[in-house]
């Protein structure tokens, strides 16, 4: 260390160094006074210089060049650093010790080694710990509290329990007053952690809730099952006390628990699900170094495909919508998180054929992702010609486009509102299907289309709805109490979709394993639980079946043969290629016209037609799953 270098080292660094050197001499004298017990002989006094100047020699070298020990503040002293100051002494007693087998300390008593070892490491970390419990205690005592903290009880008396608790404790900001734990491991109750006792199982939360009165519960068990979440819930919604929980340990990424991952419990934590695993290295070798474009890349899906694409690495990515707002907004949220990837944005509608072509010839995407839709199924029934337009004419407008300008894969996102189609929208999403064969049939492009059912929280979808009945007092409407529907998570959902553009061949029509079907009553009931509020506070009412909407949905028909992929949440549905090309194309060509009508009864005439002469191309086989 030079003089000027010398010159700019802090006066609390000095101050550190000093008391650290004085403290290891210490050690070492403390040392010989053990081993004398406290009587030293006068003899011995010039062995204890030699050997505290050899040491100082080696620890100066480990601590200031090897280990850089004079950089650590002591006030955020953790067990990392404890590693390294352990090393660092154990280090130097090896080195001394070696060094005094070469070149012995005559009377050297070689105990002296193995207590001063002790010793040192015993008042080097102490002046640490007292500092940071200092540092520490003075934060807490600085610190002026106006609210007075929230008492909460912590579900779960595992590892990430006490690693939230030792989080409270060490930070005055989250104000959490913990007043106990709850765990169902008998071994564990009437135990402590931290000073905070185990009061008892989980299924005594209510009563600990109104002795102790808890304010807020938190659940710190990743790996906590649907079933335990919606019993908690249901126990917090009776007593008006919030629930927040750690996320599923799939989401904990890096492996690490924190207050900041502590979140609100989620509709999708309440539903039995199996956990979905990716191949993200296939997806990446399709999509990185691409021009990928999504059409409806404002919407739940499409922005939802867009986050995951980018983080792929596509060469370029596109963004085709109609909603300027919603386009700003991902267009914003991706540049603030992939600084380096081009992005592009255009709005259109892809009804326009002659802007959907003059993007095309512009940028020459590799790979398209076809989001773009109407979906509400009660509207689409009060116009069907919009519906005919947009997802009909629309997709016909962007395969073109792709088999023009040389696209590799087309991926069409479809819905189980297409199978048996009993209304305007799945009949129109069911024709797109039938066009990813007639297209495949003439084109090199590789079209996919991927079907799958209801996704919890999109734009629009049954929680929204919910959520806004819910602001006003309610009542919760339900159509039918025995209708039910497939769900999936967005990001699951999207994630699927990636695979299934990896897996797909030309032409494939893929379903994906949604689960079991879910009532909608008993969502709606989670839902009321979820907010807060007890079954008794909110009405569910029963409305009766709108217009086109079904009891059940079905992911396939029964006509249609299913096999497994390579992957299991992913299915493909096979079908002969001996559809009537000619018959579609003519088909097609009278939907335009007679849409242009916008007469309801003749255009879901000739959409039933279109679909009878689909079914035609069925293999004549025994459902395989």
């Amino acid at each position: 260390m030079n003089v000027d270098k010398f010159s700019r080292v802090p006066f609390s660094t000095l101050i550190r160094v000093i008391i650290d050197y004085s403290l290891f001499v210490f050690a070492i004298f403390f040392s010989f006074l053990i081993r004398f017990e406290f009587a030293l002989p006068p003899n011995y006094w010039n062995i204890l210089l030699q050997a505290i100047f050899r040491e100082l020699a080696i620890f100066f070298f480990l601590y200031t060049f090897l280990f850089k020990l004079h950089r650590t503040l002591w006030e955020y002293f953790s067990l990392e650093a404890l590693k390294e100051l352990t090393l660092a002494v154990t280090l130097e007693k090896v080195i001394f010790f070696l060094s005094h087998l070469l070149l012995p300390i005559s009377g050297l008593p070689r105990s002296i080694v193995v207590i001063s070892y002790f010793t040192s490491l015993l008042f080097l970390f102490s002046v640490r710990a007292f500092s940071r419990w200092y540092h520490e205690s003075s934060k807490i005592k600085s610190k002026k509290i106006y609210i007075s903290p929230k008492r909460v009880v912590i579900v779960g008396a595992g590892d990430a329990g006490e690693k939230i608790l030792r989080e409270i404790k060490t930070n005055r900001e989250i104000n959490y007053d913990v007043v106990g734990f709850l765990d169902d491991d008998p071994k564990k109750i009437g135990k402590t952690i931290h000073g905070v006792k185990i009061l008892g199982p989980i299924s005594s939360l209510p009563t600990v809730v109104v002795e102790k009165r808890v304010q807020e519960i938190l659940v710190a068990i990743p790996s906590a099952s649907p079933s335990l979440l919606r019993n908690i819930v249901s126990m917090a919604s009776k007593l008006r006390v919030p629930v927040k929980t750690l996320p599923g340990i799939w989401e904990l990424i890096d492996g690490k628990v924190t207050i900041s991952k502590i979140r609100n419990v989620k509709i999708e934590d309440l539903l039995e699900r199996d956990v979905i695993n990716l191949d993200s290295e296939r997806i990446g070798e399709y999509l990185r170094g691409k021009k990928v474009l999504v059409t409806g890349a404002g919407g739940s899906i499409g922005s939802e495909i867009c986050r995951q694409v980018a983080s792929y690495k596509p060469r370029k990515l596109i963004l085709l919508g109609r909603g300027e707002n919603s386009i700003f907004n991902i267009e914003l949220e991706l540049k603030s998180i992939y600084p380096k990837l081009d992005i592009k944005s255009y709005i259109a509608d892809i009804r326009d054929r002659d802007r959907v072509f003059y993007i095309f010839s512009v940028e020459k995407p590799d790979i398209v992702f076809h989001a773009a839709a109407h979906k509400h199924v009660p509207l689409m029934e009060e116009n069907p010609d919009e519906a005919v337009f947009n997802n009909v004419f629309g997709t016909i407008n962007l395969m073109d486009a792709s088999k023009e300008y040389g696209v590799s894969k087309f991926i069409f996102i479809s819905t189980d509102k297409a199978v048996y189609p009993s209304n305007i929208m799945g009949a129109t999403k069911r024709v797109g299907e039938i066009l990813i064969k007639y297209y495949n049939s003439h084109s090199k492009t590789e079209y996919i289309a991927v079907r799958f059912g209801n996704v919890l929280g999109s734009r629009g979808s049954v929680l929204e709805v919910f959520r806004k009945q819910l602001e006003k007092g309610g009542p919760i409407t339900v159509t039918h109490e025995d209708m039910e529907r497939y769900f999936m998570t967005i990001p699951e959902a999207v994630g699927l979709v990636l695979q299934a553009g990896a897996i797909g061949r030309s032409g494939d029509l893929f379903v994906l394993d949604m689960g079991k079907p879910i009532k909608i009553i008993d969502l709606a009931r989670n839902f009321i639980e979820l907010s807060g509020y007890s079954l008794d506070d909110i009405e569910i009412k029963i409305t009766g079946l709108r217009p086109g909407e079904k009891l059940k949905e079905d992911l396939w028909e029964k006509e249609e043969v299913v096999e497994r992929t390579e992957h299991p949440k992913i299915l493909r549905i096979l079908a002969d290629n001996n559809i009537d090309y000619y018959s579609i194309g003519e088909k097609i060509k009278e939907l335009e016209l007679i849409a242009r009508t916008r007469d309801k009864e003749k255009i879901w005439k000739v959409l039933k037609e279109i679909v009878e002469l689909s079914r035609k191309s069925y293999k004549s086989k025994e459902e395989v799953v």
